[in-house]
C-alpha cells in the first residue's frame, strides 16, 4: 500500500517524520526540534497517526504528557524513505535543470 503523501501539506508533518526516523522520541524532543507549539504538534500528531504513520506509547485520549514517546509505524517509515528518494531524485533534477556536470 502506498504511503499517503498528501499529510506532507501539514505545517512541520515531514520534520516530525524526519526525527522520528532517527528513533523513538519523546514530545518535548519533537517540540524542540519542531519548533511547533504543543497544542500544533499534537494536532499534527493525531492526523499522522490518523493515518497510520506514527504510535503513540499510551492512549490518545489525554493530552501528551512531556516524556509521552512516540514512533514511526511501518508505514511510516515507508513514507520516509519515499521523502528521501524524492529528495534525491529532486537534487538530480535540480542538477540537470542548472546545467551543473
Amino acid at each position: 500500500m502506498p504511503a499517503p503523501l498528501h499529510v506532507t501539506g501539514y505545517r512541520k508533518a515531514v520534520e516530525i517524520i524526519d526525527v522520528l526516523t532517527e528513533g523513538e522520541a519523546e514530545f518535548t524532543e519533537l517540540r524542540r526540534r519542531t519548533r511547533l507549539s504543543r497544542r500544533w504538534l499534537a494536532r499534527v500528531l493525531r492526523v499522522l497517526a490518523a493515518e497510520g504513520l506514527v504510535t503513540r506509547v499510551g492512549t490518545w485520549d489525554e493530552r501528551p504528557a512531556p516524556d509521552t514517546r512516540f514512533a514511526l509505524t511501518r508505514e511510516g517509515r515507508c513514507l520516509a524513505d519515499e521523502l528521501a528518494d524524492l529528495d534525491v531524485w529532486t537534487a538530480l533534477y535540480e542538477n540537470y535543470v542548472n546545467g551543473a556536470s
